[in-house]
């Protein structure tokens, strides 16, 4: 007798590794010409740009975009210059080599500058890249069997699978007003993308969203202002099919952008070039069936069950805090502006089904003293937030800072989302192979056996050991239910 079994293959994602690596870059760089000789850096600060990632090797290129406030003896007002400082990373997780895509969140441990001479600067920066490694995974559960005589036991179990992953870029070109005041120059600049909103029509994935904008600028008056503007924009995703009733997560982040004066008659606006990257998560809930067991009545069998771990994943959840610090001044009026903020790393403690996390937040704040002078200081706070669960992955980010001014006093107030993902483990125990076995000597089996269920029998254990079924033991017994009688019990026997 030949027994064939069916098989349902189900693609899927997962994180199949999680890696962490510092990296320190170097560099001597000169001033352009346009730029006046520094005689005092005030700050530097650095972000991250990711350029570049390639699973198949472990390697993440990017720049870090350094910007540097200092003072010049020949000019009035603080001045800025910006240099790109390329770096490279090699991992040496061999898992990575099996990732399809890569999830990248970074931070500046250092970022720092130094003068050689008026016009030549010494650069340090040590980024630290935590790398999220996202590959493909193939669940082969037994789903049909085909034979005579056979006997099945089938199981339903509700699954959250990562079942779409891809990474496309967009760009976008914006232009906007700074008000009546004008600007002389931009002296920093940051840009933060976020999606807003993604609709699946039909194999494209409509993508909405905004992008909040932060500059530093000097006015014509050799002021000090801080702009900060929020613009839209969307983007068509071609070839991407996300299943019925999933849930769609898009992450965004600044590949490369530029942020410059656009002087018109009478009017300056600014205008925005960026380039963005996305990340396409889709996250479905679905039931499958599956066999965990089965014999014959006309044959004996030998069965054999795999054990295939499945990790459940969801939408990641993010709780978000604020970083906050009070500027005070005898002043009627204090201006400050964040050049700087790091979240640090998340230290997570899990007792009971409940994660407490925790961080050290610092920020530079630049700001102007009595005498109208540019000063900087260094603040840090605790953060702490409580999240259902126990992540197996945590990542921090922030946002824009928010500043409101009044009475000589300012408000700093720095948004921080603690991410986590929960991944959790169910083992499904699925038939993976069945042979038939020729008996030696057959003897003979008696039609009908009595006997008392034993503890910890169930239905189909006493059904498959006297090669009945479990609907010919119901009908001979009466039973409506799986629930045994305490008594003795009438096994017909099917098997010759």
């Amino acid at each position: 007798m030949d027994i064939e079994l069916k098989f349902e293959q189900i693609l899927c994602y997962d994180l199949l590794t999680k890696a962490v690596t510092t990296h320190e870059e170097t560099t001597e760089t000169t001033l352009p010409d346009y730029c006046a000789t520094a005689s005092r850096i005030l700050d530097a600060s650095g972000l991250l740009l990711v350029r570049e990632k390639q699973p198949a090797e472990g390697l993440i290129r990017g720049e870090v975009r350094v910007s540097i406030l200092y003072l010049s003896e020949e000019t009035e007002g603080l001045q800025s210059v910006t240099v790109m400082v390329p770096f490279s990373c090699e991992l040496s997780d061999p898992k990575l080599r099996e990732c399809q895509m890569l999830q990248v969140h970074s931070r500046l441990l250092l970022c720092e500058a130094k003068p050689i001479t008026g016009r030549k600067l010494y650069l340090r920066v040590i980024p630290e890249l935590t790398v999220l490694g996202f590959g493909r995974k193939t669940l082969r559960l037994c789903c049909g069997a085909e034979g005579k005589g056979l006997q099945i036991r089938r199981k339903k179990q509700q699954l959250s699978l990562l079942v779409v992953l891809e990474e496309r870029s967009c760009t976008t070109a914006q232009e906007f007003d700074i008000g009546p005041n004008g600007a002389e120059e931009i002296l920093l600049n940051q840009v933060l993308p976020r999606v807003t909103s993604s609709q699946q029509i039909g194999s494209k994935l409509v993508i909405k969203g905004e992008i909040d904008i932060a500059a530093l600028i000097r006015t014509a008056d050799r002021k000090l202002q801080g702009i900060v503007q929020t613009v839209p924009f969307s983007q068509i995703l071609d070839g991407i099919t996300v299943p019925a009733e999933s849930s769609i997560q898009v992450e965004a982040a600044p590949a490369e952008w530029d942020l410059r004066l656009v002087r018109g008659e009478g009017s300056c606006r600014m205008g925005l070039t960026a380039r963005i990257t996305l990340q396409v998560f889709a996250y479905q809930r679905r039931e499958a069936c599956y066999i965990t067991d089965l014999y014959s009545t006309c044959c004996t069998t030998k069965t054999q069950v795999e054990t295939i771990p499945v990790t459940q994943r969801d939408r990641p959840v993010c709780v978000r805090e604020w970083a906050e610090e009070l500027l005070e001044s005898g002043r009627g009026s204090l201006f400050a502006y964040v050049t700087s903020f790091d979240c640090g790393s998340a230290i997570t403690r899990c007792d009971g089904g409940r994660a407490e996390l925790s961080t050290t937040a610092r920020m530079k704040i630049l700001y102007q003293d009595e005498n109208e002078a540019p000063v900087t200081a260094e603040r840090s706070r605790e953060l702490g937030a409580g999240m259902e669960g126990c992540p197996d992955t945590v990542w921090l980010g922030s946002g824009l800072p928010e500043l409101r001014g009044n009475a000589g006093k300012c408000q700093v107030r720095v948004p921080v989302c603690f991410s986590g993902s929960i991944g959790e483990i169910t083992e499904l125990q699925t038939v993976c192979a069945v042979e038939e076995v020729a008996e030696e000597a057959p003897q003979a089996r008696p039609s009908l056996v009595l006997r008392r269920p034993r503890p910890g029998e169930c239905l189909w254990d006493i059904a498959k050991q006297h090669g009945s079924s479990e609907e010919a033991i119901r009908q001979c017994n009466h039973l409506e239910e799986d629930a045994l009688p305490e008594g003795m019990l009438l096994i017909p026997v099917l098997k010759a």
